[in-house]
């Protein structure tokens, strides 16, 4: 049995040696990638989560920093393949805010990997807030009525709507205009439609997007 046992190690020795080498080779190869440290250079996006349904992300600047990272290197390749984004969470905001976030707070690194720099260090973020308001509806007029007509009444129905948009905004704006009623073209008493003016200000009109306008014209001296 010794013998044999003899025989078996001799037996081919050469390759053995060969394979026996290679294996400290390749093993000295990828414990050494392990070990060697890069330095790198990436833009990280930035992302914001957990908004509430009353407001809205007006901006976020910047919308990507810059990061030096360094660490084992296949640690440091992990996060540049992954490009996680920066998550700023608006969960508790409710109401118009000008909000700063140190980047450095929300960035997710691997324990590996070391910070070297990052650029800018604030995020700012600006958060609006819905409002709705009542204002009154104002006819615009232009041109004039022809001789000997004259304008007895106007008015519109409902003569009060209610806008929607940023609560900065909506709370500036007194009433909303119609759109034009050219009056060089009216010759009689009429009841039609008429469109509401939506303004950059006002994101939109609740309930409605026009009004009934009544004009009541008639002839100078009394006639209708």
């Amino acid at each position: 049995m010794a013998e044999k046992l003899n025989k078996l190690v001799r037996q081919n020795w050469g390759l053995k040696v060969a394979a026996l080498l290679l294996a400290v080779l390749l093993w000295a190869i990828i414990s050494g990638r392990e070990r060697t440290f890069s330095e790198r250079t990436m833009k990280i996006p930035v992302e914001v989560v957990n908004v509430s349904e009353n407001v809205e992300v007006a901006s976020v600047r910047p919308e990507e920093v810059t990061v030096s990272l360094k660490g084992a290197s296949k640690f440091v390749a992990v996060v540049g393949s992954e490009n996680r984004p920066i998550k700023i969470d608006l969960k508790n905001v409710k109401e118009s805010s000008k909000l700063n976030y140190f980047a450095e707070d929300y960035l997710e690194l691997p324990k590996e990997v070391q910070l070297v720099s990052i650029h800018p260090k604030m995020i700012e973020v600006y958060v609006e807030e819905f409002a709705t308001r009542e204002v009154p509806v104002r006819i615009r007029f232009r041109g004039r009525l022809a001789p000997p007509l004259r304008l007895k009444s106007a008015k519109v129905v409902p003569d009060r709507v209610v806008i929607m948009g940023y609560k900065s905004q909506v709370n500036r704006i007194d009433a909303v205009l119609t759109e034009d009623v050219d009056l060089d073209a009216v010759t009689r008493s009429q009841v039609r439609r008429l469109a509401l003016m939506q303004t950059q200000n006002i994101l939109k009109f609740r309930d409605r997007r026009d009004v009934e306008l009544q004009l009541e014209i008639e002839e100078r001296g009394g006639r209708k």
